[in-house]
């Protein structure tokens, strides 16, 4: 569990978890929330059978309240018993299958072993920025702690590649915590000298400071910035996702229309001052953005 403080505001929720309690709360009348009790219990019955390996191609799913259905996205041309069994394992009559062409991962970036030097250097970090171990690199996302005790998280799943990691060629720091899979975040703590200035590095040259942190919501207007396709902004379309990248179920996310790609894995999600989560996955090769919200 990884418990985090952004400057001058406390974020006192595991950030992978916290999630969990943040759905939209049902109608008044007793029928809503007979139908959100057993859309929730549906939900869970799919989480404990990706968590035996049993989701086969399904790729995500979460429940859509204004359908007040269960939403199951299945990869193209799954045909396979088990595939069939998760989807069939819910009541038709409360499911929605859809289709998708790619199947989902997370937005880890590959190139060519870079050259990287143990030696110190001194520097500012901004969230965005490119970061690497090996042939693999990520983003970085936001700085949390306070003076002294500053961290930089990451996605959690970054870690696979390397735990050591490496800024420009230097070395930036090691990943000392981390929630992968069940949640997608890891902490770097910094070699002495790097500066964490807790603002974003935006596509443009512009720096967004982040002052504050909050919870995501459906309809939200968010932006987002990765090493790899820079700045985009769209909006929230689902919460409370459970995604399958083949290492066990991330739960938690929120599936958004923001566009990312390969490397931008831990880049910071924002909307204006206000850090809301880290970029998770998305289809290989590119696409709509699930991210990992920081509530």
């Amino acid at each position: 569990m990884i418990h985090v403080s952004l400057p001058r505001v406390a974020l006192t929720a595991a950030l992978a978890a916290a999630l969990a309690c943040a759905g939209p709360a049902p109608a008044g009348a007793a029928g809503a929330q007979a139908q959100a009790a057993e859309l929730r219990a549906l939900k869970l019955r799919l989480d404990r059978l990706a968590e035996q390996g049993r989701a086969g191609d399904a790729q995500y799913w979460y429940i859509d309240h204004a359908r007040g259905k269960l939403h199951i996205a299945v990869l193209r041309g799954a045909d396979d018993a088990v595939t069939r069994g998760f989807a069939g394992s819910a009541a038709e009559s409360r499911t929605i299958t859809s289709v998708i062409g790619r199947p989902l991962a997370p937005y880890v970036g590959r190139a060519a072993h870079a050259p990287a030097s143990r030696t110190r250097r001194s520097g500012p970090v901004y969230g965005g920025q490119q970061i690497t171990t090996g042939d693999a690199f990520c983003s970085t996302g936001f700085t949390v702690g306070a003076g002294r005790a500053d961290r930089l998280l990451t996605a959690g799943h970054c870690y696979r590649y390397g735990s050591s990691w490496y800024l420009g060629g230097h070395h930036l720091g090691e990943i000392t915590r981390l929630r992968y899979p069940g949640g997608d975040v890891s902490e770097i703590t910094p070699e002495p000298g790097w500066r964490l200035t807790g603002s974003v590095l935006q596509s443009d040259g512009t720096y967004q400071r982040i002052g504050s942190a909050g919870q995501v919501h459906l309809g939200q207007r968010l932006c987002k910035t990765g090493a790899r396709t820079g700045t985009s902004c769209g909006v929230v379309y689902a919460l409370d996702a459970t995604a399958d990248y083949g290492d066990g179920p991330v739960h938690g996310l929120a599936v958004t229309d923001l566009y990312a790609a390969e490397g931008d894995s831990g880049g910071p999600v924002y909307a204006g001052g206000t850090a809301i989560g880290l970029v998770s996955g998305g289809p290989q090769g590119g696409g709509p953005a699930l991210i990992n919200p920081l509530y």
